[in-house]
């Protein structure tokens, strides 16, 4: 099988939260090439989810061994570091077909966050995770189940949900993705009460058609600088 095929199968098996087969699929790819900072930084991840830390992080050493510059391979251990051993958490999510991701114009949004937790707590979200919209009087917060804060709606965004929300408009919400100073979250309309039946939850914008997934699992060929609770 081609390294190419191998890669691929790698990648889904990430997609499918299949942690174990992407540990085998990308050490199948380093015993063919153990320079390859991609399958590197895809094993050190899919140690992350097994809850395995020290290897996570012995990879990520590794990763920065051939490469100073690697950012993603940095970006994790940075998370790493952030951790206090008696206090880790990590949480399984139920695997996210890619096509979830795909935006709907008027019924999804990929939405950065203001006002986000620390770091320390950020990291120790998942990619996938549901979360949910905790309407203020002005604001919209989002929280994880046991009502940990994450973060909150731009302003104007805030404005528009919390009319849709008291309308009746109910909704999804799933963390897509985190780094140290930003968290982005996908959020889709899965109902419209009565009064804003045919009224979109969100502006449709050309960005609203183009799809988007998360970059790490995927290729991790280059960092954008945005991210997983894991990445």
């Amino acid at each position: 099988m081609s390294d190419i095929n191998f890669t691929a199968q790698a990648i889904n098996a990430a997609l499918l939260n299949n942690w174990k087969e992407a540990v085998k699929l990308n050490k199948d790819l380093l015993d063919k090439n153990p320079q390859d900072t991609e399958a590197l930084n895809r094993l050190a991840y899919a140690h992350l989810q097994l809850g395995k830390l020290k290897e996570a992080k012995r990879f990520y050493k590794k990763v920065i061994s051939i490469d100073n510059y690697n950012q993603i391979a940095k970006k994790n251990l940075l998370r790493l570091s952030s951790f206090k051993k008696a206090n880790i958490e990590l949480k399984t999510v139920s695997p996210l077909h890619p096509s979830f991701f795909l935006e709907e114009p008027g019924k999804t949004k990929t939405i950065s966050l203001i006002n986000i937790a620390p770091f320390s707590r950020l990291s120790q979200v998942t990619i996938g995770t549901e979360v949910f919209l905790h309407p203020k009087k002005h604001t919209v917060e989002i929280r994880e189940k046991d009502k940990t804060y994450l973060g909150a709606l731009p302003d104007d965004i805030s404005y528009r949900l919390i009319r849709c929300l008291k309308a009746g408009n109910i909704y999804s919400v799933f963390i897509k993705n985190i780094s140290k100073n930003q968290l982005t979250i996908f959020v889709k309309e899965i109902s419209r009460g009565f009064k804003f039946r045919n009224q979109p939850s969100f502006i449709p914008q050309l960005s609203d058609y183009q799809a988007s997934l998360h970059k790490e699992i995927i290729s991790d060929e280059e960092d954008n600088d945005k991210e997983e609770a894991f990445s």
